[in-house]
């Protein structure tokens, strides 16, 4: 089998799709993200100081992941939720109710 690029027999793989020109396919990936989604924002309620509370079941969906909340729930400004900031996402889809 031919490659194209003399450098594939020594280099690993992912290091090799970068020497040969093809594009960093990791990187491609945190550069694009998919939109929000859908936010029921009456489902949530946003106090004084910025955070959110979950008022009823909820499903939000950040870069495409689908994400359940639950009654009670709370998120602060630059807390972290399974890798999301939901309290950054509902303050782009529900303003500052």
């Amino acid at each position: 089998m031919i490659y194209g690029c003399d450098k594939l027999r020594t280099l690993t793989i992912a290091s090799t799709l970068v020497d040969c020109g093809l594009p960093n396919l990791a990187m491609s990936q945190s550069v694009n993200s998919l939109p929000d989604g859908p936010v029921a924002c009456a489902s949530f309620q946003r106090d004084d100081h910025g955070s959110w509370a979950v008022l009823r079941p909820a499903m939000i969906y950040p870069n495409g992941v689908p994400l359940s909340l639950a009654p009670g729930q709370t998120f602060a400004p630059n807390q972290m939720f399974e890798g999301f900031e939901v309290s950054a996402i509902l303050d782009r889809s529900c303003g500052n109710q």
